[in-house]
């Protein structure tokens, strides 16, 4: 429950923070993007935490050639 309700304040703040922007000045403008970049910063310090297993492209070729060519046609 909580990082839903977490995404979704975060959605209404990037939503308020940027429905003005055109209007601000450019401190406001680099204050706004000071902080996208320090969120994206600690985007890529968590990616640790987004471990995908990786497919193994030749090992799969392998086995199915491997299955294949154990029948004969």
């Amino acid at each position: 429950m909580e990082k839903k309700e977490l995404i979704k304040k975060f959605k209404v703040v990037i939503e308020d923070l940027l429905d003005n922007y055109e209007k601000y000045t450019q401190e406001e403008k680099d204050q706004i993007q000071e902080i996208f970049q320090k969120v994206a910063d600690l985007n890529t310090v968590l990616d640790k935490y987004d471990i995908e297993p990786k497919f193994d492209w030749q090992e799969y070729f392998i086995a199915v050639g491997q299955y294949f060519n154990s029948f004969r046609y």
